[in-house]
């Protein structure tokens, strides 16, 4: 996949964009993130939550370009998006539904209650089988042009993580230079930025690629603007040996001096998680 930089020019007549501030100096995040109980729950369950938050985050911070640039050439591409982003969420939602009905049938002892619930089970699987192919077929007809190619390879690690193939997660972050995509500060640098983040975490589950993981996220940690603190308690969590735990330390020392902000913030989750 091309890795050319998304540009953010503007159309003639076009008025300029409002410059844009870091999210990290803002005071009242911190101090929300900080404090808030759901905030810390997103944290300690982010291998079930995480691909879902950054996909919604993501696409609707990018919507609103991709929508404007879309409107006369690539509306077909955008509703294609739209219809993506739309299964992927059901695709999510079923997936967590069956998880509570297999909960609720190892808890259930009546045999006919039992039933009526596998039932249930073998019509949310079948629903389920169906999504995905839905929404891989989807994803392979996005349009190949910018934007569009940078989101039809990231939607393909997140279903990819979604399935546990982890080797088409690896190779889809691999191919994406986040840094390259859009400007500073911009709403497509969040988009690429926060899904290589996501795609990261999600590789954390797989033996083989937690070191590609793992250097994903300290160069997350080390160069991002939006996703550096939760990658580097990403990199905080996952250290087992001393010198994983050392570069930990280092990595939150310097997010400490370049965003006081958060240095509560990095301080809680480092000891909470160690």
């Amino acid at each position: 996949m091309s890795t050319t930089p998304v540009t953010n020019e503007q159309s003639q007549g076009e008025a300029p964009q409002a410059p844009t501030r870091n999210i990290f100096e803002d005071p009242a995040i911190a101090a929300a993130a900080q404090n808030d109980p759901f905030a810390r729950w997103v944290v300690k369950n982010w291998r079930n939550i995480l691909v879902v938050l950054v996909a919604i985050g993501a696409t609707m911070l990018g919507y609103d370009r991709f929508t404007t640039v879309a409107l006369e050439k690539r509306s077909a591409a955008t509703a294609v998006l739209n219809s993506v982003q739309e299964s992927y969420h059901q695709l999510v939602t079923k997936e967590e539904s069956l998880l509570a009905l297999r909960a609720e049938e190892a808890s259930q002892a009546d045999a006919s209650e039992k039933a009526k619930t596998v039932a249930k089970i073998e019509t949310t699987t079948k629903e389920i089988s169906q999504l995905k192919d839905k929404v891989t077929l989807m994803v392979e007809s996005l349009d190949a042009s910018a934007p569009f190619s940078t989101l039809k390879e990231l939607y393909r690690g997140l279903l990819a993580a979604r399935l546990s193939d982890f080797d088409k997660t690896q190779s889809a972050l691999a191919s994406v230079s986040w840094e390259q995509v859009g400007k500073p500060g911009s709403s497509e640098r969040f988009m690429a930025e926060m899904l290589a983040f996501g795609l990261a975490r999600a590789l954390i589950d797989s033996d083989r690629h937690r070191e590609f993981a793992r250097s994903q996220l300290i160069r997350i940690a080390q160069q991002g603007e939006f996703a550096a603190v939760p990658a580097a308690n990403a990199v905080m969590m996952i250290a087992v040996s001393e010198s994983e735990k050392a570069q930990a330390r280092q990595l939150a020392d310097a997010l400490r001096s370049k965003y006081p902000s958060q240095q509560r913030f990095l301080t809680g989750l480092g000891d909470s998680e160690s």
